[in-house]
């Protein structure tokens, strides 16, 4: 008994904001919004209610630092790391045209990027989320299209193609597909197609 306290109390000691906002966005891809409720984020966790309530003032507070947190890893960070560094325009397309593509994380962002936009669809805050990120991904795809030389009067119909494809590739093209990446990859970016 004492063993399952201290582990109790060990795992509130290090529980912040940020892992209460992660587990929402698991339970928010397994279950849908209805599904993201503090009691079973608290079983979850296995912490109690109290410790949900001493980092949010309710639930629609959890609500907003999900979509927050979405749109700033999602989005923003990604940016941000993709910008480090002396990789070209075209790299960077490259790279980004293959993220839904590859690894466990990629399938658990597709997730919950599936269930914000379910839940966007009946909630304003997460669709005016939605519009704001969609916005921000296609202006990002646009920029590096143009810095890869795409022709002007074609890089927002470019970019629009390039993030559908992102949106959809992974339910269409099996990972070890790699010469049908490249081809969609030259397509979609233009120019030759790596070797």
């Amino acid at each position: 008994m004492a063993t399952q306290a201290s582990t109790t109390t060990h795992v509130n000691a290090r529980l912040d904001a940020s892992a209460w906002t992660e587990a929402a966005l698991d339970l928010l891809a397994s279950r849908g919004i209805d599904g993201v409720r503090v009691e079973i984020l608290a079983k979850h966790l296995s912490v109690t209610k109290g410790s949900f309530y001493w980092h949010f003032k309710d639930r629609d507070t959890l609500l907003a630092s999900m979509l927050a947190h979405w749109r700033r890893e999602a989005t923003l960070a990604l940016i941000e790391r993709l910008d480090r560094g002396e990789v070209s325009p075209e790299q960077r397309l490259r790279h980004l045209l293959r993220l839904p593509l590859t690894g466990r994380r990629s399938a658990r962002a597709a997730e919950v990027e599936l269930a914000i936009r379910l839940w966007g669809r009946r909630d304003p805050r997460a669709n005016a989320a939605l519009e704001e990120v969609d916005k921000l991904r296609l202006k990002y795809i646009a920029r590096l299209l143009a810095k890869s030389g795409a022709r002007l009067d074609e890089v927002d119909a470019r970019a629009v193609l390039a993030y559908s494809y992102m949106r959809v590739a992974a339910t269409l093209v099996a990972r070890e597909a790699a010469d049908m990446m490249a081809q969609c990859e030259a397509l979609l970016i233009g120019g030759n197609r790596p070797d």
